[in-house]
């Protein structure tokens, strides 16, 4: 069974990830479905930082940054992009839109 701060780390990491992928993506390099294909097959996850997201809930995902956020962390500061979709009710699979879904 993970430690606490195991899932703690874990969890850190993957926003950090998809907070730089949306950064990606909201910049206009690649879309969120070439992101997805590089991060798996260049870093080796086992999905993308947005198919990532869009299970869990975009609502989630945001609720967990602006805690982060609250508690002293600005790198964490969700993307307007992603306030903005779960503003729209986008919540990711949950929705069927999302970054992914459709």
């Amino acid at each position: 069974m993970a430690q606490e701060w195991e899932s703690e780390l874990l969890t850190r990491f993957q926003l950090a990830t998809f907070l730089e992928a949306v950064r990606l993506h909201d910049e206009g390099i690649a879309s969120a479905e070439d992101i997805d294909i590089a991060m798996r097959a260049g870093a080796g996850l086992p999905k993308g930082p947005f198919a990532w997201a869009d299970k869990a809930g975009l609502d989630m995902i945001l609720g967990q940054l602006q805690e982060l956020t609250q508690a002293g962390n600005p790198n964490f500061a969700p993307p307007e992009s992603l306030v903005d979709k779960v503003a729209r009710g986008q919540l990711g699979d949950k929705s069927k839109r999302g970054y992914l879904s459709h």
